[in-house]
């Protein structure tokens, strides 16, 4: 851990100084859009109007003529309307024949930013409601082309535009980065080190594809020396690894910046009140989406059992599973029985079973010589010639009693934050990168930290210093985390909302959904 630890601390102070495929140029008025669209077989720029800029400005920085960007935008009437800041307006990519001869195609000369994998970030600006997660990030030598088109109708990013008149694209050169870590100190456990282990070689990878990135290490110890004023001066924060540090630095932390919660699950209280995103989904989110997986999955003669463990107090996981279910009005059987029952529960088991259709099994309980009891008695309706499929909380992967056959047999749905696929090319050459830089194994904290720099980064440089006003409707798949940030009703902070599921199939096969 020690070797690692200096090789984290190397890079970090390292990368400040790290020049890759450098983005230097001299920023014109209008800057040229990294975001393309294809509208009737045609291609565009989606360009978002700022201050000041006129169309004269405009189709002089993309060298097309004003004849060329009214033609584009017909609906928008731009002859007689104008602009207006924040709209969204197309610009053909290649001038027309009216466009002055002799000038070259419109470039502003900086390397272009990789495009995030299977759709641009445009098109889930635009369509905030298209939830499902993208394929995982392709990591250092899998890059896609930043010039990749995707399909958007007009009329659509028409009626968007109307949502972005307040958001100004403001994209650094370089991005600053300050990472907050209790440097030195007890509270930088094994997993914080894998974690940040992670993050760092994301940003190793990134800075290689183009990406310019400032990391500023800051011993979260010495609180003092960290003010609202040192703190203004960074585009991403990640935060300290406890509830408490993560406190302390929230009362000093800017009135337009956020700080984002990389570890701790109890951190996701402080969303309420203060500006923080929770990185991880928060365990009562995964616990909930077991209850609505399974309620999505029944069809007519199905039945819906819960199992519990009778005499003993719900923890909070086992409550947020029953209440979701007791909330959802959907008509289900109920089976608690103690650990020495045993065998004598099987009469209930059969008595709750479908006759035609599935019996799905939801399990709301911690203990695990309980949990493999469940899973044993559900197992035997199979011998009784009756079609199961169990529900079940993500920690039930770490219990060492339950035979992985049986996972298998009774068909276990598993909802979790981290799921890592390991058939993915993309994860295998992490695992390559990984162990060549450390000389260790990735676990799962390194996945998370490697998936979480490079979303806030991607989102950083796709709309700037002000991605928080457009975190909602930004998500992607990681390698093994994915991020849908929600912010409720009356809420200062983000939280995570993007739950993977698995399924381990009769056939021994771990299905990602």
């Amino acid at each position: 851990m020690i070797k690692r630890l200096f090789a984290i601390i190397f890079i970090a102070f390292s990368l400040a100084g790290f020049q890759a495929a450098a983005q230097q140029y001299e920023a014109p008025e209008v800057k040229i859009s990294q975001d393309k669209v294809r509208v009737n077989g045609k291609s565009y720029y989606a360009h978002v109007v700022t201050e000041k800029q006129t169309l004269f400005s405009i189709s002089k920085a993309y060298n097309v003529s004003l004849q060329d960007i009214y033609d584009s935008n017909k609906n928008l009437d731009l002859e007689n309307a104008g602009l207006k800041v924040g709209q969204v307006i197309f610009i053909p990519t290649q001038p027309s024949a009216t466009a002055s001869a002799g000038t070259a195609v419109p470039s502003d000369n900086k390397t272009e930013k990789p495009a995030t994998t299977g759709s641009s970030a445009m098109d889930r600006w635009l369509f905030p409601g298209n939830n499902r997660m993208k394929p995982a990030t392709e990591p250092e030598t899998q890059v896609q082309p930043a010039d990749a088109e995707v399909k958007v109708q007009l009329d659509s990013l028409a009626a968007a535009a109307d949502t972005l008149e307040a958001f100004v694209l403001d994209i650094p050169e370089r991005i600053s980065v300050a990472l907050l870590l209790p440097f030195t100190s007890s509270k930088l456990s094994d997993n914080t080190v894998d974690f940040y282990s992670g993050l760092l070689l994301a940003a190793r990878d990134l800075g290689k594809s183009g990406v310019q990135i400032d990391i500023d290490a800051i011993d979260v110890r010495d609180s003092s020396s960290i003010t609202a004023a040192s703190l203004s001066g960074h585009d991403i924060i990640f935060g300290p690894i406890t509830s408490k540090d993560m406190k302390a630095m929230l009362a000093k932390c800017p009135e337009d910046k956020f700080i984002i919660s990389p570890l701790d699950p109890q951190a996701v209280a402080l969303a309420k009140g203060s500006p923080s995103i929770q990185a991880p989904t928060p365990t009562a989110l995964q616990n909930q989406d077991v209850v609505r997986w399974a309620i999505e999955d029944m069809a007519p003669g199905d039945s819906l059992v819960l199992i519990t463990h009778k005499g003993v107090t719900l923890s909070e996981g086992s409550k947020c599973i029953v209440d979701a279910l007791k909330d959802s009005g959907v008509k289900y059987h109920t089976i608690s029985y103690g650990i020495l029952e045993g065998l004598q529960i099987q009469k209930a088991f059969e008595w709750h079973c479908s006759a035609s259709g599935v019996t799905r099994y939801i399990v709301a309980a911690d203990d695990e010589s309980f949990v493999n009891d469940a899973v044993r008695n559900v197992n035997l309706m199979l011998f009784k010639k009756h079609d199961v499929a169990l529900y079940a909380p993500s920690r039930i992967r770490s219990f060492n009693m339950i035979e992985t056959e049986y996972l298998h047999s009774v068909n276990t749905h598993i909802s979790a934050a981290y799921i890592t696929d390991w058939g993915n090319k993309n994860v295998s050459n992490f695992i390559m990168a990984y162990r060549a830089l450390y000389n260790a194994e990735p676990n799962q904290f390194a996945f998370h930290g490697y998936d979480t720099m490079r979303f806030f980064v991607d989102i950083c440089r796709t709309y700037g210093r002000q991605w928080p006003k457009v975190l909602q409707d930004y998500s992607e798949r990681g390698l093994q985390t994915d991020f849908r940030f929600v912010r409720e009703e009356g809420a200062a902070g983000f939280v995570n909302n993007a739950v993977r599921r698995v399924i381990y199939t009769p056939d021994f096969k771990v299905v990602l959904q």
